[in-house]
């Protein structure tokens, strides 16, 4: 092949086409990884600038070193990130020999394959628009390398017309991909994958817990579900978002016993009315999933465990949404047996010796549980401070907590409730999941984000089952009442700008996961099934299928024959067909075979007016239209406003004689 040299014009397109693949995927990787790539870029754009290249041996070195720092930057494990990052890597390097028009079709084809990487970690409306920007500008850049090829084209576009013409190419396969997208058979799972990284996740809640794990999650704004109540809702104050429960405590760190998952559903009395709620969670790496305190309707296809924590049959990491029943007024396990009775009075021994004397003398003053519950709270509300800096714990973590430091957040009272709890006798347990919410007026429904995340204890009392007690509110209840702001209050311009902004983009995010990101198996099924179509009945299916992508290819067709053809259309061409409908419009219509300049004098017969300004336009348009040699750029431009401009003034029909 005949390797052309690349004029500064063409490069330049290819630069800006890898450069915007790129962005859909650096936001995935380390800082340190993100900005080398950007510096191989760069240096990439320069030496191309200057049409000069790294010696081979150097180059080579370049190429491996970044191959290296991709894998690093990626945790050096085989999943989709790792290959994301290699993918990015060998695109940016791609950019130190990119010289000739067949290394520029490469990059941008090696482009493509990077935007696609873009969605393997995020589905969201963002990641669509850099998408598209992507492939707009590969399809622009691709369009000029043809032009290179093929001698005697036209002058090349301006950038905006070359924009134009990609972008009416992306249009015009979109009857295609909606036909795909919605009625292509889906399955539930994919048919194949690599493995991803734990950290896809993004609502935090996890097996266990230990200090200074969910202060992560407090400093996270992102959302980890949209909630619509199908009744009243319950004010902020009293939404707890039930998640993991945790029973077992090692001395440090609390974690779910085994049992809560796969025993049966303890017995709940609701005195009320069935709260029912629809919930959108983002992706996790667990089967939790979220509901409000205390949920008694599961889902379908999951089930309520021991702990009440509800459990989806299939792990997700693509946004779930479900409907779920809650009972805010209830009595939960009246009757604990006495096994599971010793397990939550289990402490480990030889730790938080000091813990153990307290509630041994509290117990000896009044051994009531109320009374040693309300003490503690009292405590709790006298000496202690909510901080999400708190200063670290040594290995009797409740004893430092309590007696030396007195700082911390709502893991540490958790934490230190249910044992000071465990130690006097009453059965205890750690709950985490979420507290409050933001109520978005826009969309009507609840967000409830990362900072949201919380933790609070269970006890088990007497003839009342399983009672909640959040000890953070002792200490900090303006933390309960208004979420995080109320301990950290964000600053006003925010509160009073952003507010709306906010609302309106999470809004449409929430659209978007609904119609799109969410689009499974069974909303296809559902979707079908109001079509009138049986999903098991593949050969009516297939039928159907044929047909849609019949008539969206026949519609695509016809758009791309209405529009011409697209970026290699010659706009010189284009205005000399608008004169010619002009002229057509006044009376004078020109003939399939009949040349330019009879078409012409024929034309100016029949408007003698018009004449002078004829023959003029059609001696230009000749002139640059056949020329023999290399055409005038400027004197086109000139032509092709003046062919644009021209309008008859007087109708051939209507002539007076």
């Amino acid at each position: 092949m005949k390797r052309d040299a690349l004029d500064r014009a063409s490069f330049l397109w290819i630069a800006a086409a890898v450069s915007a693949a790129l962005l859909p995927v650096l936001p995935a990787f380390p800082g340190w990884l993100a900005a080398f790539l950007v510096a191989i870029i760069a240096l990439g754009i320069g030496l191309g600038l200057r049409r000069r290249r790294l010696p081979t041996l150097l180059r080579l070195i370049l190429t491996l070193a970044t191959a290296v720092a991709a894998v690093v930057g990626s945790g050096s494990s085989v999943s989709q990130d790792t290959g994301a990052a290699l993918l990015a890597a060998m695109l940016a390097s791609k950019l130190l020999e990119t010289g000739s028009v067949r290394d520029g079709r490469s990059a941008c084809s090696f482009a493509l394959f990077a935007v696609m990487a873009g969605f393997l970690r995020d589905q969201g409306p963002l990641t669509l628009f850099l998408a598209l920007g992507a492939s707009l500008l590969v399809l622009t850049a691709l369009a000029r390398l043809a032009r290179i090829e093929l001698p005697g084209q036209p002058p090349a576009p301006t950038p905006l017309r070359a924009l134009t013409a990609s972008a009416k190419l992306l249009a015009i396969s979109l009857p295609f991909a909606a036909v795909t997208f919605f009625l292509f058979p889906r399955f539930p799972e994919p048919l194949w994958g690599s493995p991803g990284p734990e950290d896809r996740a993004r609502t935090g809640l996890s097996n266990d817990m230990s200090p200074g794990d969910i202060v992560e999650m407090l400093l996270d704004d992102s959302p980890a579900l949209r909630v619509t109540f199908e009744g009243e809702p319950p004010p902020a104050s009293a939404m707890y978002w039930r998640g993991p429960v945790l029973s077992d405590f090692d001395g440090r760190r609390w974690s779910r016993w085994e049992g809560d998952a796969f025993g049966t559903k303890p017995e709940i009395e609701a005195h009320g009315p069935t709260l029912f709620h629809e919930v959108m969670q983002e992706p996790t790496t667990y089967r939790y999933l979220i509901g409000l305190d205390v949920p008694t309707v599961a889902p379908q296809g999951s089930r309520i465990g021991p702990g009440h924590t509800v459990y989806a049959a299939r792990l997700s990491r693509s946004v779930r949404q479900f409907r779920i029943g809650s009972a805010l007024d209830y009595r939960l396990e009246p009757e604990l047996p006495g096994q599971q009775r010793q397990h939550q009075l289990r402490l480990p021994e030889g730790y938080n010796p000091q813990t153990r004397q307290l509630m041994a003398q509290w117990k000896a003053e009044d051994a009531r549980p109320d009374a040693l519950i309300q003490r503690a709270l009292a405590l709790f509300n006298r000496s202690f401070t909510y901080s999400l800096t708190p200063p670290p714990l040594a290995r009797d973590s409740v004893d430092d907590f309590l007696f030396a430091t007195r700082e911390g957040y709502c893991e540490h009272f958790a934490s230190a409730f249910a044992v000071m709890m465990r130690a006097a006798g009453v059965p205890a347990r750690v709950v985490t999941g979420y507290q409050g919410g933001f109520h978005n007026r826009i969309g009507d429904y609840w967000l409830v984000r990362n900072s949201d995340a919380h933790a609070w204890t269970e006890v088990w009392l007497e003839g009342r089952g399983w009672v909640r007690v959040d000890p953070t509110a002792a200490v900090a209840p303006e933390r309960i009442r208004d979420g995080l702001s109320g301990v950290i209050p964000p600053p006003g311009a925010l509160s009073r700008f952003g507010e709306p902004l906010w609302n309106l983009v999470d809004a449409m995010r929430r659209g978007w996961n609904f119609v799109i990101v969410d689009f499974n198996a069974a909303r296809q099924r559902e979707l079908l099934r109001k079509l009138g179509l049986d999903m098991d009945d593949w050969r009516q299916l297939g039928v159907v299928l044929i047909a849609a992508i019949a008539l969206s290819l026949a519609l695509s067709f016809a758009l791309l024959w209405r529009a011409g053809p697209g970026g290699t259309r010659d706009p010189l061409l284009a205005a000399w067909q608008v004169l010619c409908r002009r002229l057509a419009a006044a009376g004078v219509a020109k003939a399939a075979a009949e040349t330019p300049d009879r078409f012409i004098a024929r034309a100016a017969l029949a408007l003698p007016e018009e004449a002078a300004q004829l023959h003029a336009l059609s001696a230009r348009y000749v002139a640059q239209r056949y020329a023999d040699g290399l055409r005038d750029p400027p004197e086109i431009r000139a032509l092709i406003r003046a062919l644009r401009q021209f309008r008859p003034r007087t109708h051939a029909a209507r002539r007076a004689p």
